[in-house]
């Protein structure tokens, strides 16, 4: 469905849709099926034969009422868009066409090299409609995502025009949660350019738009089977990971965790400015905490290379990158217990992460990210030097998270010797109420822990975020070396290579390590002695496993990762060119 490659005939496009078996229907992506039915409708606009608005909405019925794959983020809006082109073409409107088209666009980084444009601009000539290919072309979700890539490369001027052109479609549309968010990029952008009048001006109309928002929405109550306005959390929409996802457009009805959402992006706003004022460090990290709390596609998005100028250009060249978020230390914390983190560096990590989530205002997600720490704690160290430790912080907890605390409580009163398999679903359950970071890895230390046994974890995952890296969670670098940098993503490059070619791991000797990391066979040598060193000594301080750095990188007869014990190896740059990244659509 590239452009070029010609509309196909109405027949064609339905294809044999109506009459699919089951199993393949079954087996198809909603994004996938989406699209193919707003073609198929397209074409037959063309045609003027064809499905019509209710076959192709029968088709989406059924595979909503038979396809686990079926999410329900996609297809109701593709639904509505059917009609969208079917009431276009009916009423010779332009304005139901372009909206259409901006309906198919969300979540689709790939739209405008699609035929969807030129579909839309042969049909609008059929209508004999005056209008532009750009018209089609020019979508709200393509305009935002330019707008980012403009960013992150420093033409903020420009960005700050794509995303105006973004926002007002957003409004017109009425993507209430697509326009918070593009609100906050605006003084975001005024700000890279140091005009903080207009990022205050900027401001000012988001809280006005989301109060105009929830006004008319009303209120809707949360029950069990109270349907979202937005989904929340790490989702993926069409082919694009995002943090929040439009279940609905123009929702009549917003619950609790839908006015949060929008009040989520203000938040955000008013910390940018702050830390405009301060240059405070805090600030920023309260910004960029509740930005991205909950959202695993951030780090591969332009963002954090925007919020790097920002820093860099209240602070000065030497600002560090806000790569380490609360929700990626989070993480690296429960990674990091894994290799039996020292009591005292579990608290510490865990107190410094509780009050960063407070500093941006997630009171509760700092509250179980103590529980989390609570939980592993216990199942390293035991129940009398967890209770010492976390008895002084029950009156708070009772009182904003009781359910998580509860299920903690009975855990502590599990005799050593019984299974912890019920009272750990238990905690899992209530936790699941949170959008927080995935319990999955750290739950092998419950079966390791508990019985005193000391063994590796099946797999130690490496990631270089900026100039930090990081084993497990556990920090070797504050600063990486750039040459050790440089020898761990080729090594890392040929890891992933082999895996994917199903082949051994090779060995890298330090003759082609130089060439391809443009060092001396002798500064390789060196390199990697040192990190042996420093890897040795992190570890040791922080750990009690006794993992060694020669169980992470081999060196005989040239270098290579561990296959058996290394996952992971993740690069995160702290700046460069970055391709448009995943948000809201």
């Amino acid at each position: 469905m590239r452009r070029g490659a010609g509309l196909p005939a109405p027949a064609d496009a339905l294809g044999a849709l109506g009459s699919l078996a089951e199993s393949d229907l079954q087996r198809t992506d909603e994004h996938d099926l989406a699209i193919l039915l707003c073609l198929a409708g397209l074409c037959a606009g063309l045609a003027g034969q064809g499905p019509s608005v209710s076959d192709l909405k029968a088709v989406a019925d059924r595979y909503a009422d038979t396809s686990i794959l079926y999410t329900g983020r996609v297809l109701p809006r593709a639904k509505a868009t059917v009609e969208l082109v079917h009431e276009g073409l009916e009423g010779k409107s332009l304005d139901k066409l372009v909206e259409a088209a901006d309906s198919i666009s969300q979540g689709w980084p790939e739209y405008s090299a699609s035929i969807f444009p030129e579909a839309f601009f042969r049909l609008s000539g059929r209508m004999s409609v005056e209008s532009a290919a750009e018209d089609f072309r020019e979508t709200s979700f393509i305009t935002w995502r330019r707008g980012l890539a403009e960013c992150a490369a420093g033409a903020a001027d420009r960005a700050l025009t794509s995303f105006g052109v973004s926002l007002a479609k957003y409004r017109q549309f009425s993507y209430y949660a697509d326009a918070a968010w593009l609100y906050t990029d605006l003084v975001l952008t005024h700000l890279l350019t140091d005009d903080q009048e207009a990022a205050i001006r900027v401001l000012d109309e988001q809280r006005g738009y989301v109060d105009e928002v929830v006004a008319a929405a009303g209120h809707r109550p949360t029950t069990a089977t109270t349907s979202y306005a937005f989904h929340l959390g790490d989702v993926r929409s069409g082919s694009y990971s995002s943090f929040v996802d439009s279940a609905a457009v123009g929702p009549q009805g917003l619950n609790e965790d839908d006015r949060a959402l929008l009040r989520r992006y203000v938040k955000v706003s008013e910390s940018l400015l702050a830390y405009s004022r301060s240059h405070a460090r805090r600030d920023l990290d309260a910004a960029v905490d509740l930005f991205s709390f909950g959202w695993l596609g951030y780090l591969s998005s332009p963002y954090p290379e925007i919020f790097r100028r920002l820093a860099e250009h209240a602070e000065g060249s030497a600002a560090a990158s806000p790569l380490l978020t609360a929700h990626v230390r989070w993480r690296g914390m429960l990674q990091a217990t894994q290799l039996r983190l020292r009591s005292t560096e579990l608290i510490r990590t865990a107190t410094e992460l509780r009050d960063r989530l407070r500093a941006a205002g997630l009171d509760r997600e700092a509250d179980i990210a103590l529980l989390d720490a609570g939980m592993l704690h216990f199942a390293l160290y035991g129940k009398a030097a967890t209770a010492a430790w976390l008895s002084p912080q029950v009156h708070e907890l009772r009182r904003r998270v009781p359910g998580p605390l509860q299920a903690v409580v009975e855990t502590l009163q599990v005799p050593p010797q019984a299974g912890l398999q019920s009272t750990l679903a238990n905690y899992l359950g209530v936790r699941a109420v949170y959008r927080v970071p995935d319990f999955m890895s750290a739950l092998g230390v419950f079966r390791r822990g508990l019985r005193g046994r000391r063994e590796m974890p099946a797999e130690v995952d490496i990631a270089c975020c900026g100039e930090t890296l990081w084993i497990n969670g556990v920090m070797i670098y504050a600063t990486t070396p750039p040459a050790l940098a440089a020898i761990f993503r080729e090594l890392g490059q040929e890891l992933r290579s082999a895996r994917a070619e199903d082949r051994e791991v090779a060995f890298l000797s330090s003759v082609e390590l130089a060439a391809r990391t443009g060092r001396t066979t002798t500064a390789i040598a060196q390199m990697v002695r040192r990190f042996r060193m420093v890897c040795q000594e992190q570890l040791d301080r922080s750990t009690e496993l006794g993992l060694k750095p020669d169980d992470l990188l081999q060196g005989r007869p040239g270098y290579r990762f561990n296959p058996m014990l290394v996952g992971e190896v993740a690069f995160h740059p702290a700046s460069g060119d970055r391709a448009p990244g995943a948000a809201e659509g």
